[in-house]
């Protein structure tokens, strides 16, 4: 059977339209202006730990924000070495997750599968020594996680959702107490 030569063209249409499709929402996020990483760091500068104000309707700094999470950023450069990330957990709902500046997540922690309280992080490319910052001995090295980041910025995001209204200034009390670092130093809280 032969197909007519205007259907192949017609064809031939179609599968063009999907690929151009295709390829425009996959390209999209790259060419995005006001994307994640850019909203994120007019709030401040890189490897700090900044808290985000509370959400409300038209009032958000990321959509889809819900009102019964607290959340803290830090928009980690890992261009000068290593970056320290240290929280305590007041419970198992607690997440921490790494993104790359396009949104990719490539690493979470979540606060029920720790067995402390007490949250200990480096964020390093894999040519980077975590004694760049302060981990020079295998004691102290016990209780830190390596995170291998794929990006040398990134995100870090603190997702602490509220188990009553009551536990609102406990959380961001335990917020304001995270830590993140280029290195162990004055500027840092001896217990977070």
């Amino acid at each position: 059977m032969r197909v007519r030569l205007p259907g192949l063209y017609i064809a031939l249409c179609v599968v063009l339209a999907g690929l151009i499709h295709i390829a425009a929402v996959l390209t999209l996020p790259m060419l995005a202006p006001r994307d994640a990483h850019a909203r994120l760091a007019a709030l401040g500068p890189a490897n700090k730990m900044i808290q985000l104000p509370l959400p409300a309707p038209g009032r958000q700094v990321m959509p889809l924000m819900a009102p019964d999470v607290r959340y803290a950023i830090c928009r980690y450069d890992l261009s000068k070495g290593p970056v320290r990330l240290k929280a305590r957990i007041a419970d198992g709902n607690w997440l921490i997750a790494f993104y790359t500046p396009l949104g990719e997540n490539y690493y979470t922690v979540v606060g029920g599968d720790l067995k402390r309280p007490d949250v200990d992080l480096i964020v390093a490319m894999s040519d980077q020594t975590v004694a760049e910052v302060g981990v020079d001995s295998p004691e102290a090295f016990d209780n830190v996680v390596v995170v291998n980041s794929p990006v040398e910025e990134g995100i870090a995001l603190v997702r602490v959702p509220l188990t009553g209204q009551s536990r609102s200034v406990e959380a961001e009390r335990a917020l304001k107490a995270t830590y993140c670092g280029a290195h162990k130093g004055s500027n840092q809280p001896s217990s977070p």
